[in-house]
């Protein structure tokens, strides 16, 4: 019976690698595909624009290390971002090396398991999910990765909506308290005050979060913050 095999070139037949994805038959080249990496319209402005909160972004890739670099390359990040060749092992040594609990790791594949399981933060496609899905932290919809962007800058809507929240609360209760004190505030009023205080602290929450609720294509998440994306979660094929 002939043994048939389909994998990377070099890997069950005696050629020496050159990157292609080989069909043999037996130990012999039937065919050969070449794949190329091809960058979205928007991705280098979503990897700018992430840049430019402070973010600093990592390929890591098992793909050849020429191939990764060029992508690198592409997008605009400096030399030593893109790591090609790496093993499950390595990605997630890479990781636990540079992780300082700020890591956010995007990964669509089972060779990320184990990265995984050492970034702080792990997020995936929602394509991805029934792979990734016992350790994916969230899923995010759409093409590309401007649903990571978005995570960002809702997580800094809430944050400012809950400092303006606090800092209402904290008036709002200085000031009701040293009324009480003082006498001024009668049952009818107190009465009144409580149900008042809940409908402005919802208000506040409104006005806060209302460019959230403008946005055409919101990203579905849970969980946002880290100040490091790590992963090849932009780039088709093998990651």
């Amino acid at each position: 019976m002939d043994e048939w095999s389909l994998g990377r070139d070099g890997w069950k037949t005696s050629n020496r690698s050159t990157g292609a994805t080989v069909l043999a038959q037996n130990g012999k080249p039937v065919a050969q595909f070449h794949t190329f990496v091809s960058v979205r319209p928007d991705v280098r402005s979503e990897i700018a624009a992430l840049r430019s909160r402070g973010l600093a972004l990592q390929i890591l890739s098992g793909d050849q290390t020429d191939k990764v670099k060029n992508l690198a390359a592409a997008l605009d990040l400096p030399a030593g971002c893109g790591l090609g060749e790496l093993t499950p092992q390595a990605k997630a040594a890479w990781l636990q090396e540079h992780d300082r609990e700020d890591t956010l790791m995007l990964g669509d594949g089972a060779n990320d398991s184990l990265a995984f399981d050492a970034a702080y933060c792990r997020g995936t496609p929602i394509i991805h999910r029934d792979i990734l899905a016992q350790k994916a932290d969230f899923y995010y919809l759409g093409q590309g990765i401007g649903g990571i962007r978005a995570l960002f800058e809702i997580n800094a809507l809430r944050r400012r909506t809950e400092i303006a929240i606090l800092t209402f609360s904290v008036f709002y209760n200085l000031l009701a308290v040293g009324f009480a004190v003082t006498g001024h505030i009668n049952p009818l009023i107190a009465a009144i005050l409580m149900p008042a205080n809940s409908l402005l602290t919802l208000l506040v929450v409104s006005l806060g979060m209302q460019p959230a609720f403008k946005r055409k294509k919101a990203p579905l998440a849970e969980q946002t913050g880290p100040k490091v994306v790590v992963g090849p979660g932009f780039e088709p094929g093998k990651a």
